[in-house]
């Protein structure tokens, strides 16, 4: 069984990122698991709404990543203006790879606003020191996973490497999306914006509906066959 690893900033990047992917994966027989961080605090539109925001917006996220078969759902459980580059998240994130041991990490693209882009570094960094022997209090055990990917929430990845054919889970991914939203109304049209990347993406591989990933190089492939190249 393949184990897959999501490194998020919030709670709702993961679905909204690669909803139709998770749930291809999982259909394929892919444990995947989902890490992030924040709660959010900040999806309400009526002043005050916070603390029922995260009440709200936890059992969203429940129920999305259920509807798309996700494994272990886990949530540092801070601000969602709160995630940043700092240190003990840095060491979580490192925890994080070292106990769920993926063979594949998905994660944010730096181009980002703050709080992705600084998601991405920490977790691109993250996948090359989860597998040094050090920082034992965040597992024992260093991993390496073997690939890492990047997704985007916000604006587009430039030349993604891979586009995946998520026609036949597009609309599972939708469903999972609108979990977040049945009360808040704060993703105003991004249902909109969704099915038009999605549709942008298959146009370019010939398919109704893709999302698009850009493979990270941060750690270099080793190569012993040069079949490789033409794998």
């Amino acid at each position: 069984m393949h184990k897959i690893l999501i490194l998020g900033a919030h709670l709702d990047d993961s679905v909204i990122a690669m909803g139709g992917t998770i749930r291809k994966l999982v259909k394929s027989g892919c444990e995947v698991s989902v890490f992030c961080f924040g709660n959010g605090d900040e999806a309400y539109t009526v002043p005050g709404g916070s603390a029922e925001a995260v009440r709200r917006f936890k059992q969203a996220a429940e129920k999305a990543h259920a509807i798309l078969g996700v494994k272990t759902l886990e949530c540092v459980d801070v601000g969602d203006f709160e995630v940043g580059a700092t240190a003990p998240f840095y060491r979580q994130c490192i925890g994080a790879i070292r106990k769920f041991q993926p063979e594949v990490i998905f994660g944010h693209f730096k181009a980002e606003y703050f709080q992705h882009h600084d998601m991405a570094q920490m977790s691109t960094d993250a996948w090359n020191q989860a597998r040094w022997n050090c920082t034992a209090d965040y597992g024992t055990q260093p991993w390496a996973a073997k690939r890492y990917f990047h997704f985007e929430v916000n604006d587009l990845l430039p030349q993604p490497s891979h586009l995946v054919d998520i026609s036949d889970e597009f609309s599972l991914k939708m469903a999972a999306t609108s979990a977040y939203d049945q009360e808040g109304g704060h993703l105003d049209d991004w249902s909109d914006e969704m099915e038009a990347r999605a549709r942008y993406y298959g146009s370019r591989i010939k398919v109704k509906y893709a999302e698009a990933f850009q493979q990270s190089f941060y750690l270099p492939l080793k190569v012993s066959d040069p079949a490789v190249f033409f794998a």
